[in-house]
């Protein structure tokens, strides 16, 4: 999600507060580069798994953010089952009372996928912000993005971009819990929140016993880098650091559901986290 590259930082910490929640290689010289401008990387991403683990069951849960450990905001998660074992999300969310004045923004969010974060899939999201109504569409399928980002009412064209094995936040999210998860694993994706593609690696650190709704839960725990991805021009296929995204960690139960418990990342406003408060069928 990047609406809010040239908005309040209050924006841009809740942009970074959902993207978290919901994830050195060297260059090819010569004529493969020529062919392929992502051959530097891409042949590193991680294919799907041949023995999935099972598909996410639905769920509903509430997640609250938070900038320093002090609550902000807070967003409801709805996952649904879908014919032919797809999956479906609907989020809602936004700033508490206090963090509205400073920035009145609200977000609602729908999405499906595969069960396992196969294409094709899709998304939508609608958002509230004081300069008006922005939405979102894009469009998955193999080595594809087709999307548009705009004001409610403006005409703007729709892109199409081509990268490989391409994912949204949920898409990957659902990729990510499909796959083994041994301590020490490397996981590396390609996804598009929004607006703009990013390589994101995860590694796979340990399992931890985290405290959240008031209880410990054994968890895997994941740490995250991101680099954004050139898709345009002369230099197309090359990486770059994020320019807002320092680091991060994520927390997922490890049991038989996988459900994103925790998040953090620290990005140029401080570190932001997303955590589970409350759940449907408790873990």
């Amino acid at each position: 999600m990047d609406s809010f590259k040239r908005c309040h930082p209050a924006a841009s910490f809740f942009k970074q507060a959902v993207s978290v929640l919901l994830l050195g290689v060297g260059c090819l010289a010569g004529a493969w580069c020529a062919a392929d401008p992502y051959g530097a990387w891409d042949g590193l991403l991680t294919p799907a798994s041949s023995s999935p683990f099972s598909a996410i069951s639905p769920f509903e849960a509430e997640y609250r953010f938070g900038w320093e450990g002090v609550g902000a905001g807070g967003a409801m998660v709805r996952v649904f089952a879908k014919e032919g074992g797809r999956r479906q999300i609907a989020v809602k969310g936004g700033p508490n009372a206090l963090i509205r004045k400073l920035w009145n923004y609200e977000a609602n969010y729908l999405g499906e996928s595969g069960g396992n974060g196969e294409v094709p899939s899709w998304f939508h999201m609608d958002e509230g912000i004081p300069k008006g109504d922005l939405c979102s569409d894009a469009y998955f399928r193999n080595g594809n993005v087709i999307a548009c980002h705009r004001f409610i009412g403006e005409n703007k064209p729709w892109e199409s971009t081509d990268l490989p094995a391409i994912r949204d936040l949920f898409s990957a999210m659902l990729f990510v819990r499909s796959q083994p998860l041994h301590d020490g694993e490397k996981l590396r994706l390609t996804v598009f929140p929004d607006q703009s593609p990013y390589l994101v690696d995860l590694t796979v650190v340990g399992r931890d016993s985290i405290t959240v709704m008031g209880k410990k839960i054994r968890a895997i725990r994941f740490t995250i880098r991101i680099q954004t991805i050139e898709t345009h021009g002369e230099h197309k296929g090359r990486l770059a650091p994020h320019k807002k995204f320092r680091s991060g960690r994520v927390w997922m139960s490890d049991d038989e559901r996988r459900l994103p418990l925790r998040a953090e990342v620290d990005v140029f406003v401080g570190r932001v986290f997303a955590e589970i408060v409350r759940i449907t069928q408790p873990l």
